[in-house]
């Protein structure tokens, strides 16, 4: 399970640590009774944000897994270990989701379209909140797709079970990916073709850049930029009749 080479497996495998419970890391719940929570991820990192990128994920994950070795030996880590290879070997082979946009009106869609089917129990993880830069929160909806296999925490688990829970999820993203053709199907029109014939060749350039910059379509940044505009215009409409 290469996770410094994988950023979905290295997001999954953070996602896993985050909530999984003392129980099945086999710590005991009475040795932290006083700390208020039965999951060592929380009491490790209770001041800490949620790591940024890969790279950070990469040192949270190691540093749980060196903590939970010096509480319960190497043993005990290599069985923990094995048993997230085996889920993560089922949990891959969930749609890779290629089809979903990096765009924050992408992302947004479909963390809401995520919650929108999912049970109050399936939101116990982190919040998409939490991830600023879009193709973070676009690495944490792929990820989260793949959290029923986070409530496992066995390999005696029957393989069709497993095998069953891959076809329901891949079903559910066959439908969220219709919806969202649905959604943005004239994305690209709205922000290439009817634009380009409205302004200059300059001026088009210069909304590519600032789309760019702001992380947002065309179409949304000259509607930004227009209702801008027109608050500014109105502000000193007001100002001038107010002489």
């Amino acid at each position: 399970m290469p996770l410094q080479k994988d950023p979905v497996a290295a997001f999954w495998v953070w996602m896993f640590i985050y909530h999984v419970p003392d129980s099945i890391v086999r710590l005991s719940g009475e040795q932290y009774a006083d700390y208020g929570t039965s999951c060592l991820y929380a009491r490790l990192f209770a001041t800490e944000a949620a790591p940024a990128n890969h790279q950070a994920r990469i040192r949270v994950t190691r540093k749980w897994l060196q903590e939970l070795i010096r509480l319960t030996g190497t043993e005990n880590v290599s069985d923990f270990l094995y048993v997230v290879h085996f889920l993560w070997s089922y949990a891959e082979k969930v749609n890779p989701m290629t089809w979903l946009g990096s765009r924050r009106i992408h992302i947004k869609w479909a963390w809401a379209y995520l919650q929108k089917h999912c049970t109050d129990e399936e939101r116990h993880c982190p919040d998409i909140s939490e991830f600023k830069a879009s193709g973070e929160s676009r690495l944490f909806i792929i990820a989260y797709v793949r959290r029923v296999f986070m409530k496992i925490y066995s390999v005696g688990t029957e393989p069709q079970k497993l095998k069953e829970l891959v076809y329901q999820q891949n079903d559910f993203l066959r439908r969220m990916k219709c919806s969202y053709q649905k959604m943005f199907r004239y994305e690209k029109t709205d922000s290439r073709v009817q634009i380009s014939a409205l302004i200059s060749p300059e001026a088009r350039n210069a909304l590519r850049k600032m789309a760019k910059k702001n992380n947002l379509t065309q179409a949304e940044m000259l509607d930004k930029l227009i209702l801008s505009a027109d608050r500014l215009f109105m502000q000193k409409t007001a100002g001038d009749y107010s002489r």
